[in-house]
């Protein structure tokens, strides 16, 4: 039987029973079926139930309603986004089939491990250097390119992470140095990390020149292209000038006399860049402590 609908205003249309024109109505949302309350005629089967779904159908969802209902975010640092299904893990006895299986599946999905595991220690790590998640994702962009390369196979893992967040810094303008790295990761060392550096700008740069080749240009006009990403300032290291603000900012020193050590700095890398000074291969933060020093003395 037809279900007639009388029009009310022009946004909304109000239903009638067809069997005793009753207009007094409720949905049964177990069957998906709206039923009059006057006759029991159903007027609609089968609708779709446009409420809020709080189930999640995972492995914790005993634990509670889960209020975003939108499962886990997509991860592009991952072959399938993250979205794939994956196979639980049971306890006991009954789990040992499925426990087979997951080993199986956990084989086939090496790039997709190494990922999750690099996005672990990475964002633990900027976290503990107090960087930004964009530093986190460049860094994990950077990671994702190296293991796809096969560039650094064989290297530990930690320097390799620990090089891709001093390249991701360096990206972002946020730099900081491998001894500021090496505080927050015991097990590796200055030496590691800039051997990682080291083969991750040769890396790029091979990449660089290929694309030069492609496109008839030189390395300079291929850069110009590339833009500032993912690799026009991986080949540079850490300038003191990239360091001033931050240690003074530490320190609490007035702006201005913070501006003053940056033209300063600035200055000097362009003496050091000519090697006229004796501090041209000096560390970057021993550079940027000792124009800080000067500064403040000039201004004491």
């Amino acid at each position: 039987m037809d279900t007639l609908y009388v029009p009310v205003g022009a946004l909304r249309q109000e239903r009638v029973c067809a069997d005793c024109g009753g207009r007094d109505f409720v949905e049964d949302h177990a069957a998906g079926d709206i039923v009059c309350k006057g006759c029991g005629l159903v007027a609609e089967a089968h609708i779709i139930d446009e409420r809020s779904e709080w189930r999640t159908f995972g492995d914790k969802e005993k634990e509670g309603d889960d209020p975003s209902r939108v499962g886990g975010a997509s991860n592009p640092f991952m072959n399938d986004g993250g979205l794939s299904t994956g196979i639980g893990k049971l306890p006991g006895a009954a789990g040992g089939q499925y426990n087979a299986l997951l080993r199986l599946h956990n084989r086939q999905n090496v790039s997709d491990r190494a990922m999750q595991t690099a996005s672990r220690e990475v964002s633990a790590t900027c976290e503990r250097l107090r960087m930004t998640d964009a530093v986190r994702n460049s860094a994990l962009e950077t990671y994702k390119d190296v293991h796809d390369a096969k560039a650094l196979k064989g290297r530990t893992l930690k320097a390799v992470y620990a090089a891709c967040i001093f390249v991701a810094g360096k990206r972002e303008g946020t730099p900081r140095t491998f001894k500021e790295i090496c505080a927050v990761m015991p097990d590796v060392s200055k030496v590691d990390i800039g051997r990682c550096f080291t083969a991750i700008d040769r890396m790029y740069k091979k990449q660089l020149q290929w694309k030069a080749v492609q496109q008839g240009k030189d390395l300079a006009g291929a850069v110009a292209l590339e833009g500032a990403r993912p690799v026009a300032t991986a080949g540079m290291a850490t300038a003191a000038t990239d360091l001033i603000k931050r240690f003074m900012s530490r320190l609490g020193v007035d702006t201005k006399v913070s501006l003053m050590a940056h033209r300063v700095g600035l200055r000097a890398a362009e003496l050091a860049a000519a090697e006229a000074v004796p501090w041209a291969s000096r560390d970057p933060a021993t550079q940027a402590c000792a124009l800080i020093y000067g500064v403040l003395l000039i201004n004491k």
